[in-house]
C-alpha cells in the first residue's frame, strides 16, 4: 500500500476555507515530491516542486496577509516576517538541495515547514477570525 508523507486531517484546518484549501495544496505538493523520491526520481522533481511551491506560496501568503489585515490581527507584522524568513529559507534549501543532489533535504525542510509554520503559527490567528469567513 502506498502511503503519503503527510496525510491531511481536518484537525489541520484553521477555519478559513480558502486558507485551508491552500494548505491542502501545499501538502499535495509535498506528497508529490515524496512520491517521486520513493520512485528514485527525487532529483528531477526538485526544480518543478520548488517552482510550484514558490508560486503557490506567494499567492497563499498574499491571501493570508490580506485576511490578517482585514481582521486586524495584532501579530500581523511578526507573521509577515515569518513569511519572509520562510521564503528566504526555501530559496537557500532549493540551492543547497540541487547543488548537493539531495531531495531528502527538501522533504525534511517541507515537513518542518508544515509542522512548524502551518500547524503552529497559522493556528495562532484562527481564534481572531470571525465566523463569516
Amino acid at each position: 500500500m502506498d502511503t503519503l508523507y503527510i496525510v491531511w486531517n481536518d484537525k489541520y484546518c484553521v477555519g478559513v476555507p480558502i486558507i485551508d484549501e491552500q494548505h491542502r495544496g501545499i501538502v499535495s505538493a509535498i506528497n508529490t515530491l515524496f512520491e517521486f523520491i520513493k520512485q528514485g526520481q527525487g532529483q528531477e522533481a526538485l526544480k518543478p516542486t520548488f517552482l510550484v511551491l514558490e508560486q503557490y506560496t506567494h499567492l497563499h501568503f498574499k491571501t493570508e496577509q490580506r485576511l490578517l489585515q482585514e481582521i486586524k490581527y495584532p501579530e500581523l507584522e511578526a507573521h509577515i516576517l515569518l513569511h519572509k524568513k520562510l521564503t528566504d529559507n526555501t530559496q537557500r534549501i532549493e540551492r543547497e538541495s540541487i547543488v548537493n543532489n539531495n531531495p531528502d533535504m527538501v522533504l525534511a525542510f517541507l515537513k518542518e515547514w508544515w509542522l512548524g509554520h502551518i500547524n503552529k503559527e497559522d493556528r495562532k490567528y484562527a481564534s481572531y477570525v470571525p465566523n463569516r469567513y
